[in-house]
Formats: structure tokens, sequence, C-alpha cells
């Protein structure tokens, strides 16, 4: 390499970016994941001016004025809203490299299976608005895959479950290359919005972030594990004013159940796909679950069971989409032989998946 080669790769990081629904996290290859914050964005409706980015905007959904909107850019794994992608993108990637002189970085973005070409191209645009001197695109299965340290270069396959807040990634893979993918409009926002819809069936309103926290402290698939009941604030629908329920396990897990369905019977359905060798190679590797769903109580033994596939949950999984990206350009290798063109991109994804677009409302 020369020296300007060298200087270039010292001042321009390579950066690995998982622009997901509910978090976005910003890995440096050589220095870990530096950033993780929320996907969301708070600006003034009257001015259109931007007053908060990341953690500090999710902290004002549901307590905002009047004059102040928090937006989540994403939806479903794909922009809704483009100069909040740019903002958000820019803005987490300053922090990340902010320590330290720089020339723009060289990023790679994951982008789902169910993305479509205007997506992808909305995309691609707000992360180069965001001031990135080149722009790669890796399917999000892969570089999950990759992030959880599956090696996908063998003849031999390995599975990957991703369930982000979105969507969730299904994936078999081995030679650098997608064997089966299946891509579901399914993730932790479609289990919060669950959670609100069986309270409020009991007349009892919670907003996002309490049905979240509820699902971090309750969620579970199968059987439960016996935790306490929790203290909850809300209204009463009957009387129209504040009060506080006691929320039990029962209550949220099933809640999540119709949504765990679906994505175990994807998972299912995409083993009974694979040809026989990859079934072999599966038997033996199983399946490694990665992203915020992956640590749902219970889900590794549903799987399991469900599909007879030995099924973990990878050290650090929501983060390992951001490493994944990131590690994948410390290796010029793996780096040609995953990257598509991002022209391509949906195309390539439309030829490997399995089935059409799924979504999921409960």
């Amino acid at each position: 390499m020369t020296l300007a080669g060298t200087l270039r790769s010292t001042l321009s990081p390579d950066v690995g970016l998982d622009l997901g629904t509910a978090n976005t996290v910003v890995y440096e290859r050589g220095g870990g994941v530096i950033v993780s914050e929320p996907s969301a964005v708070a600006y003034n409706v009257a001015t259109n001016e931007i007053v908060a980015i990341g953690r500090s905007a999710k902290e004002m959904d549901g307590r905002a004025p009047a004059r102040v909107r928090v937006v989540r850019p994403l939806n479903r794994g794909t922009i809704s809203d483009f100069r909040a992608a740019q903002a958000l993108i820019g803005t987490l990637v300053d922090r990340a490299l902010a320590a330290r002189p720089r020339i723009a970085p060289r990023l790679i973005a994951s982008v789902p299976g169910c993305a479509t070409d205007i997506e992808c191209k909305a995309v691609e645009q707000a992360v180069r608005a965001a001031g990135a001197r080149s722009t790669t695109f890796l399917p999000q299965a892969v570089a999950a895959a990759i992030g959880a340290g599956l090696d996908i270069t063998t003849p031999r396959a390995h599975m990957v479950v991703d369930i982000g807040g979105g969507t969730t990634e299904i994936a078999i893979l081995g030679l650098y290359g997608v064997i089966r993918l299946r891509s579901l409009q399914i993730g932790g926002d479609a289990f919060d919005q669950a959670i609100v819809s069986r309270l409020a069936a009991a007349r009892f309103v919670v907003g996002q972030v309490t049905a979240e926290e509820l699902k971090l402290q309750l969620g579970f698939v199968g059987r439960a594990p016996g935790r306490d009941p929790v203290l909850v604030s809300g209204m009463d629908l009957h009387s129209g004013l504040p009060c506080k329920r006691e929320i039990d396990e029962a209550t949220i897990g099933d809640a999540m159940r119709d949504g765990i369905a679906v994505i175990v019977r994807a998972v299912c359905s995409v083993l009974e796909s694979a040809p026989p060798e990859v079934a072999a190679d599966l038997a033996e590797t199983g399946m490694m679950l990665t992203g915020g769903g992956a640590l749902i109580a219970g889900l590794t033994a549903e799987l399991g069971s469900r599909s007879n596939v030995l099924a973990t949950v990878a050290v650090d999984p929501l983060l390992c989409v951001a490493r994944g990206a990131g590690e994948v350009l410390g290796s010029q290798t793996l780096l040609e032989r995953l990257r598509p063109s991002a022209d391509r991109l949906t195309r390539w994804y439309q030829s490997l998946r399995i089935g059409m677009r799924e979504s999921y409302s409960p």
C-alpha cells in the first residue's frame, strides 16, 4: 500500500452501520461498537428544526409538548422519513468518530431482504448524504452471521435467524453466499404493538415505551419462567384517569404468541426447503439467533423443539449486524465476494427469497 493509501485508511475509518427500526448501531473495525442509540428523531413542527436525536429523542416520545414531534425514521426495516434518517445517520456517525481527525469514512450498511428497489435507493441516498466516502450494501442476514462468528466461507452450511425491531431475517449460508433466505416484516415493534392491543382490550392503555419495557421484563415463549408481576402506570379506559395495574407474565406471553408463531413457522419452512446435504450440515451446526428478539425467554427452546435443529443465542446479539458489516471491510476477498451491486440488490434478494414479502399486524 502506498503512503497516501496508508494515510487514507488511517484517517478514513471503516464503519459498519446497522440502521435498525428500533436502534442504530455504529461499529468501527478495530474499535468495536462505538455508538448504539435508539432510531428516533425529534423535531419542532412549527420550524421543522431537529431538536434531538437518538436516546434523548426517544425519551421525549409520548411526553413532548404538541410543538415537538418524535418520529422513527425507519418502519419495518425501511426508511419512512428520509430527512430524519439522514440526520440520524450523520449525527450518530459523527458522534462515533468525533474523537479524532478524519476524512469521510468508508461505510457498509445492512439492508433487509424485504426492501424494495425504491427503499434500497432511499437508504443509499441517506447514507451518502450523511457524508460517507464510499458506501457498500450488505444483506442483513449475512452481516448478522459474520458478526455472530459464523464462517460462511466454507461449503458447510450455517443458519442465522436475526430478529430485529422491524424485520426478521432467516437465512442459510455457505460458500460466501445465501442458500435460502426468508424475510418477514415482523419484529420487536410488532410484539410491542400486540402488548398495547392486549392491554387495551382489558381497558388499560399504555404507550409503546411501556409496552417495550413489559416485553423485556415479562416476554416469553412456551413455559412461563415464573417472574413476579410488574406494576405499570397507564390510563383506565373506564374512568379516563391515570391508574396503576399489575401485569403478569401470562398476559404478555399471550400477547406475543401469534407473532412468535409466525417466526417459528417461517424458520421451519426455510429448513423444509433446504437440500438434503444442507439439512445434514444444519443438524450439526445448528442455528444462531441474533437481534434483540433472540433474548426472548424460551425462544431458543421453542425453535429447537419445533425444528429439530439446536438453536443458540449469539454473544451480544443486538450488535451482530453492525459488527459483521464492519468486519467485512477488513477482508478484501470477503468484501468482493459478498458485495452485490446496489442497483441489483433487490433483484438479487428476490432471486433467493422463499415466498413473498410477508408482514404481520397484531
